[in-house]
C-alpha cells in the first residue's frame, strides 16, 4: 500500500536544523501567509510615511531638483550622463563626483509628469520604501529559518526612524532606488544559482550596475553575489564549473564597472572641507584612525537607538577621538569583537555538538523513515531525538546548501553581516574620504543587515520558546512595543522634513553651528530679522570661521538697510572664502548704497565678476553671482554715462560665462543691446536683441525690447510696432508688455490705445505705484482730470510715505480748481522730503496767482 505522506504545517516554525537548511537558492512561490505579510509589512511603510507627502522641498531637495537644468529640462536629456547628481559638470573643479544618471533620470520623469509639485516626488519616495520592504521579506525567506523572523525584520525596516532622512528627503531617492536594485539583484542572482541561466545572470548583472547608477555605494552589490554564491559551495565537495563561470562574469564585471568609475569617469578634483569632514583634515594619524574605527559604532547606535537624529553630522557632531583613554575605545573594542564572534561562530569554527547529534540522527534516521511510512524520527527505535524534525519539512527545505552532516556551517548569520557591513564600507572612511562623516540616509542600505540579524535573532529566540504560550504572548508585546516606538519615532521625524524651519531647528542640540547657520538663513528669508540675527550671532560663537554665517548675518543687516553693519559681514565671509562670488556682489551693492564709496564699489565688483571659482560646489549660484557682478558694474558706468565701458563689460560677461543658462545670457544680450542703442550703433544693438531672441524665443521681454530699440530709429516704428503686438501674443498675461507698448503708442500721441493698455496693466498688477500712476497720467492727458484723480489717490494709499505721489495728487487737484486740498498735497510732500523741487514750485505758482487777482 501506498504510504500517506504528513503534511507540514504552515503554522509552525521549523526547528533549529532547518537553520541550514533552508539557506536554499530557491525562489518558491509564497503561501497566503506570505502574503499577508508582505502585505502587512508594506501597508506599514505606507501608513507611517503618509504625512510626509505634503512635505515641501528641504534642504539639499532645492539644489538637485529646483535648481538643476537636468530635472527641470533646462538642459537636454544627454546631460545626464555628463554631469553629477546636482548638475555640475563632472570636468568641474567643483563637481562632487556623484554621478547617478538614474536617479536624476526618475526626478526629471516626476517633473514632466507634475512639474514641480512636491507631492509627486514624495509619493514616489514613499512607493519605493514600500517596494523595499517587500523585497527584505523576500531576501529575509531565503535567509531565515523562520517566518515569524521573517516578519519581524520586514516590519523593523518599515519602521526604523533611520529611514526617514532617505524617504522623507527627496534626495533620498538615490538610496531608496539603489536598494531596491541591490536587493532585486540578490534575489536574481540565487534564481540563477538553481539551474546557472544566462538570462538570469545577466539580468543580475544589470540590475547591480542599475543599483551604481543610482548610487555609488550600490558598487558592492556584485561582490554580494559572489559571497553568496561563495557560500553555497563550502562543505560540497564536488567542483562545479557553471558556479565558476558565474563568479569569473561576476569578478570580470566588477572590475570592469570600477574601472570605468574610476578612470573613464572625471574624479572629483576638489577636496572636501574641514567642515564637512574634520576627521579627514586631522593631522594626527592617531586621532584619524581611532576616530574613523569608532564611527561605524555610532552608526550602529543609531540603528540601535534612533532616537537622536540630525541632518549633519559633520563640524564636531561627532567629536574626534584625540587619546586612548576615550571610553568610546572601548566601543570600539566590542563592536569589532561581537561581529568577529559573530563570524567565528558562523563560519563553523566552533562546532556545536548537540546541533551535530540531531543532524547525525536526523540523517540516519530520515532515510529509514521514508521507507517505513513514518515522518518523525523522535524516540524512534528507542533512540531520543529533541529536533523534532519531520520528513515532510525535509522533502520541502531540501536544497543544494545542505552541508555535510559533519559540518556546523551556518551561512545565514554571514550574509545577513555581509548585507550590512558590505554596502556600508564605501561610505565608512576607512577605505578612502568621503565628503561626510555620517549620514542617516547612507545607512538605508546597510540597515537591510541589520534588520535580518534582527530577525535571526527574534526567530532563534521564538523557536527557544515554542512549549510556552505566555513566553510567545510577551515575546509578540516586546515586538509590538519596539515597532509602536520606533514607528511614533518615525512619524515625528518625518515632521522635522516638511519644512526647513522644523528641521533646522532639530538639529540645534546635534550640531548647533551648522542648525543655526542655517536657521538664521531661514528665518532672514521670512523676514524675521531679529530672530535670524541672534540664531546666526550663536552659530559664530560656537564656530566663528564659518564663511556662510557671516554672509547670512550681513544679508541680514542689508535687508535692514543697515549697511554700514552689512559691509564688515561680506568683508568677514571673503577673507574666509575668497571663491564667494555672491559676497562680492552684496559688498559691492552695500558700498553702492552708503554713497561715498562708489568707487571702491566698482572695484569689488569687477573682483567678483571675474572669479573663476576653482572647487566651487555650487557652480550654477556662482556663475548666477558672476553675472549679476558683471550686470551691476554695467548698470554703475552707464549712470555715469561711460557707455562703452559698460558695453565692454558686458562683452567679457558674455565669453566670461560659459555654464550660464540661455535665459541669463539673454538678459545680458538684451542689456548690451540696449547700450549699443543708446550709443546709436542700430546694427549691432538689433544684432544682440536677435541673439537673445533666439535663447528666449518665448521671452516676451526680449520682443519688447527689441521693439523699444526700432521705435528709436524714427523709420521704423512701424515695425517696431510689429514687435510689441508680438510681445503681447506671446505673454499676455506680462505686465510689463502692456507698459512697454502703452509707452511707445504715447509717443505717437495715440493716447486712448494707450490708455487701454494701461488700463490691462493696472489690473494684472493692481498693486504696483507706477502702473497705477501712469494710469493716472494718461487720463490727465486726455483731460479726465476727475478720473485721474481717482487714480493719482489710489496710487497715494499704495505709497503713503512717497513725497512724489503727493505731489501728482496736488498737481490734478489744482488742475481742477482744488487749490486748499492741492495746498495740503504739497505741504504733505514737502514734509516727507523737504526739498522737493516740484512741490515747492507749484505752491509758488500757486501765491503768485493769487496775488495777481488781489
Amino acid at each position: 500500500m501506498p504510504q500517506r505522506m504528513a503534511h507540514l504545517d504552515e503554522s509552525e516554525d521549523l526547528p533549529h536544523l532547518t537553520v541550514y537548511l533552508s539557506f536554499a537558492p530557491s525562489c518558491s512561490m509564497p503561501c497566503t501567509k506570505d502574503f499577508a505579510g508582505l502585505a502587512g509589512c508594506s501597508a506599514l511603510a505606507f501608513v507611517l510615511y503618509l504625512n510626509t507627502l505634503n512635505a515641501g522641498f528641504v534642504y539639499d531637495d532645492s539644489r538637485a531638483i529646483l535648481a538643476n537644468g537636468d530635472v527641470t529640462g533646462v538642459r537636454p536629456l544627454s546631460h545626464l550622463l555628463r554631469n553629477d547628481f546636482w548638475g555640475t559638470q563632472l570636468v568641474d573643479s567643483g563637481s562632487h563626483g556623484s554621478w547617478r544618471p538614474l536617479c536624476v533620470l526618475s526626478f526629471r520623469l516626476n517633473f514632466l509628469a507634475g512639474g514641480l509639485t512636491a507631492m509627486g516626488y514624495h509619493l514616489v519616495n514613499v512607493l519605493l520604501h514600500c517596494l523595499a520592504t517587500w523585497l527584505v521579506i523576500l531576501v529575509g525567506r531565503t535567509l531565515l529559518p523562520t517566518r515569524v523572523g521573517v516578519l519581524a525584520a520586514g516590519a523593523l525596516f518599515a519602521a526604523h526612524p533611520a529611514h526617514s532622512e532617505a524617504v522623507a528627503g527627496l534626495v533620498g531617492r538615490a538610496d531608496l532606488a539603489a536598494c531596491v536594485c541591490y536587493l532585486l539583484a540578490y534575489l536574481t542572482y540565487r534564481r540563477h544559482m538553481l539551474n546557472r541561466e544566462w538570462g538570469s545572470l545577466i539580468l543580475t548583472i544589470i540590475l547591480a550596475l542599475a543599483a551604481l547608477l543610482c548610487k555609488e555605494t550600490a558598487i558592492t552589490a556584485l561582490l554580494l553575489c559572489g559571497l553568496c554564491d561563495v557560500l553555497y559551495a563550502v562543505g560540497q565537495t564536488n567542483s562545479d564549473k557553471r558556479r565558476f563561470r558565474s563568479l569569473s562574469i561576476l569578478g570580470v564585471t566588477l572590475l570592469c564597472a570600477l574601472y570605468c568609475r574610476l578612470s573613464l569617469l572625471p574624479r572629483p578634483s576638489a577636496s572636501f572641507s574641514s567642515a564637512d569632514n574634520p576627521t579627514a583634515h586631522e593631522p594626527c594619524f592617531w586621532t584619524r584612525t581611532l576616530t574613523f574605527l569608532y564611527l561605524p559604532v555610532a552608526n550602529l547606535r543609531l540603528l540601535l537607538w534612533p532616537q537622536e537624529l540630525s541632518f549633519d553630522w559633520g563640524m564636531e557632531a561627532v567629536p574626534r577621538i584625540r587619546t586612548l583613554c576615550d571610553a568610546r575605545n572601548i566601543l570600539s573594542i566590542g563592536f569589532y569583537g561581537a561581529l568577529f564572534g559573530v563570524l567565528w561562530r558562523s563560519s563553523g569554527l566552533r562546532r556545536s555538538a548537540t546541533t551535530m547529534d540531531f543532524a547525525e540522527m536526523a540523517n540516519i534516521s530520515l532515510p529509514l523513515l521514508r521507507r517505513l511510512g513514518g515522518n518523525r524520527c523522535h524516540n524512534w527505535l528507542g533512540l531520543a531525538c529533541d529536533c523534532h524534525h519531520q520528513l515532510s519539512q525535509t522533502i520541502s527545505y531540501r536544497s543544494p546548501y545542505t552541508t555535510s552532516p559533519k559540518s556546523s556551517f551556518w551561512p545565514a548569520p554571514l550574509m545577513a553581516v555581509a548585507f550590512l557591513v558590505l554596502p556600508f564600507l564605501p561610505a565608512s572612511n576607512l577605505l578612502f574620504y568621503v565628503g561626510f562623516v555620517m549620514a542617516e540616509r547612507v545607512l538605508y542600505l546597510p540597515s537591510v543587515g541589520y534588520c535580518l540579524l534582527f530577525g535571526l535573532g527574534f526567530g532563534s529566540l521564538w523557536g527557544r520558546i515554542q512549549g510556552s504560550r505566555r513566553s510567545r504572548m510577551m515575546v509578540l508585546c516586546g515586538l509590538g512595543l519596539l515597532l509602536g516606538v520606533h514607528g511614533i519615532r518615525t512619524f515625528k521625524r518625518n515632521l522635522d522634513w516638511r519644512d526647513e524651519e522644523q528641521l533646522f531647528r532639530s538639529a540645534i542640540s546635534v550640531n548647533p553651528p551648522k542648525a543655526l547657520a542655517n536657521l538664521g538663513s531661514v528665518l532672514s528669508a521670512q523676514g524675521r530679522y531679529e530672530e535670524a540675527e541672534v540664531a546666526l550671532r550663536l552659530a559664530l560663537g560656537h564656530r566663528p570661521s564659518m564663511a556662510d554665517a557671516h554672509f547670512n548675518l550681513g544679508v541680514v543687516h542689508q535687508k535692514q538697510l543697515n549697511f554700514s553693519s552689512a559691509v564688515p559681514c561680506y568683508r568677514r565671509a571673503i577673507e574666509l572664502r575668497p571663491q564667494l562670488a555672491v559676497a562680492y556682489l552684496n559688498l559691492g551693492i552695500s558700498l553702492m548704497s552708503l554713497g561715498d564709496h562708489r568707487q571702491e564699489a566698482i572695484a569689488v565688483l569687477r573682483i567678483g565678476a571675474r572669479l573663476k571659482g576653482h572647487g566651487v560646489r555650487d557652480r550654477g549660484a556662482h556663475e548666477e553671482a558672476r553675472c549679476t557682478c558683471y550686470l551691476q558694474l554695467s548698470g554703475l558706468y552707464r549712470s555715469e554715462g561711460r557707455l562703452q565701458e559698460a558695453a565692454s563689460m558686458l562683452s567679457e560677461s558674455l565669453n566670461a560665462l560659459a555654464f550660464l543658462p540661455q535665459k541669463q545670457r539673454a538678459v545680458l544680450h538684451l542689456r548690451l543691446g540696449e547700450i549699443h542703442a543708446e550709443l546709436q550703433n542700430w546694427d549691432e544693438a538689433e544684432h544682440q536683441q536677435r541673439l537673445a531672441l533666439q535663447l528666449q524665443p518665448e521671452q516676451g521681454a526680449a520682443y519688447v525690447t527689441h521693439g523699444q530699440t526700432l521705435a528709436r530709429n524714427g523709420s521704423r516704428l512701424a515695425e517696431a510696432e510689429s514687435w510689441f503686438k508680438r510681445a503681447l501674443q506671446l505673454a499676455p498675461l506680462e505686465v510689463s508688455s502692456h507698459h512697454h507698448y502703452a509707452d511707445f503708442l504715447e509717443q505717437q500721441d495715440r493716447h486712448h490705445e494707450a490708455l487701454s493698455l494701461r488700463l490691462r496693466a493696472a489690473a494684472l498688477a493692481p498693486h504696483d505705484y507706477t502702473l497705477q500712476s501712469c494710469v493716472a497720467d494718461a487720463l490727465r492727458l486726455l483731460n479726465r482730470l476727475a478720473e485721474a484723480e481717482l487714480w493719482y489717490r489710489k496710487a497715494v494709499t499704495l505709497q503713503p510715505l512717497a513725497a512724489h505721489a503727493h505731489a501728482n495728487l496736488g498737481a490734478i487737484l489744482q488742475m481742477r480748481g482744488l487749490r486748499k486740498d492741492a495746498v495740503e498735497c504739497y505741504h504733505r510732500a514737502l514734509e516727507l522730503q523737504p526739498g522737493h523741487a516740484i512741490s515747492r514750485a507749484n505752491l509758488a505758482k500757486m501765491n503768485l496767482h493769487l496775488d495777481t487777482n488781489e
